[in-house]
C-alpha cells in the first residue's frame, strides 16, 4: 500500500456538513461517510436532511441529521454541543450552506436579498466556526473547509450579493492564524463551474444550457467539465491528514480558467 493513501481514510473521524441536504455539499457529505467519517448533516430542511442520513447511516448510527438555521447564533450553538454529545466529538466543519440571492447586480439588488445572503453565507460560515472551535480543541484539533466560489476571486456584474458574501469569507488566513494554537486549520476551496442539477437548472433558466457550457468549456485549459465529485474529492484531502502542514489555503478547482 502507498504510504500516503493512510492519511485519506477518515475512520474514527466526526464531520459536519452544513447544506448537505442537497447540492454540491450533499456529495461532500457522501465522500466523507464513504471515507469512514461519521457524520452530522446541518440543514434548514428537515425532511430531505433525514431522508440522506437514514441512506447514508443505515442502521448503525453512524450519520445524524440536525435541523438548524446556521445564521441563529444560539442554535447553532446548541446543535454543535448535541453533535459533540452524540458523536464524543468534532473533527471535521465543512461550512457549504447558503443560499441563492438571485441574478441581480448590486445596482438592481432589493436590500431584502443583500440581508439574506450576508446572514446565510457569511454569518452562518462565522458563527458555524467559532462554536465549533472549542470541540475540535477538546478532541486535539481539527479541520474547518469554507466552500466558496471564483466569484469570491475575481468577481462578475451579476450575481451581487452571492459574490459579496463569498468574498467576505476569504479570511482563511486570518482564522488560520486565529485558531493554529489549537491545532485547527482553516482553509477554502473555490469551485468553477460543475454540473450539479441546481446549476443546470439555474442555466435552463438563463440561457441554453448546451451553449452555455459549450462558451465555458473554450475558457478551459482542461477538457471536460467538472462535477461535484470533484469538489468533494478536494475536500475530503483538506478535511484528511494529507494536508496535516496546510492552513490559510485557498484552493481553486476550475480546469484552468482563472488562470488564463
Amino acid at each position: 500500500m502507498n504510504p500516503l493513501t493512510a492519511y485519506f481514510p477518515l475512520k474514527n473521524k466526526v464531520a459536519l456538513v452544513t447544506g448537505a441536504a442537497r447540492g454540491i455539499a450533499l456529495h461532500i457529505a457522501c465522500a466523507l461517510s464513504a471515507a469512514g467519517a461519521h457524520l452530522a448533516i446541518l440543514d434548514e430542511r428537515e425532511q430531505e436532511g433525514r431522508i440522506i442520513a437514514r441512506l447514508l447511516g443505515g442502521k448503525k448510527d453512524k450519520v445524524r441529521f440536525w435541523q438548524v438555521d446556521v445564521s441563529d447564533n444560539d442554535a447553532v450553538q446548541r446543535v454543535m454541543a448535541a453533535v459533540e454529545a452524540h458523536f464524543g466529538r468534532i473533527d471535521i466543519l465543512v461550512n457549504s450552506a447558503g443560499v441563492d440571492a438571485g441574478n441581480a447586480s448590486a445596482q438592481g439588488l432589493p436590500l431584502k436579498h443583500w440581508e439574506q445572503a450576508m446572514q446565510a453565507n457569511v454569518n452562518g460560515s462565522i458563527l458555524c466556526s467559532k462554536h465549533v472551535a472549542p470541540a475540535m480543541e477538546r478532541a486535539g484539533g481539527g479541520s474547518i473547509v469554507n466552500v466558496l466560489s471564483l466569484c469570491a476571486m475575481d468577481g462578475e456584474q451579476q450575481e451581487a450579493a452571492d459574490h459579496a458574501a463569498r468574498a467576505a469569507l476569504r479570511m482563511s488566513n486570518a482564522n488560520a492564524m486565529r485558531y493554529a494554537m489549537q491545532n485547527i486549520r482553516v482553509n477554502a476551496i473555490h469551485p468553477g463551474v460543475v454540473r450539479p442539477p441546481a446549476l443546470a437548472a439555474a442555466m435552463r433558466k438563463r440561457n441554453d444550457l448546451t451553449q452555455v457550457l459549450a462558451d465555458r468549456a473554450e475558457l478551459q485549459m482542461l477538457t471536460g467539465l467538472g462535477s461535484a465529485a470533484d469538489v468533494a474529492a478536494a475536500i475530503l484531502y483538506l478535511a484528511s491528514d494529507a494536508s496535516r502542514f496546510v492552513t490559510g489555503s485557498e484552493l481553486v478547482i476550475d480546469a484552468g480558467p482563472s488562470r488564463c
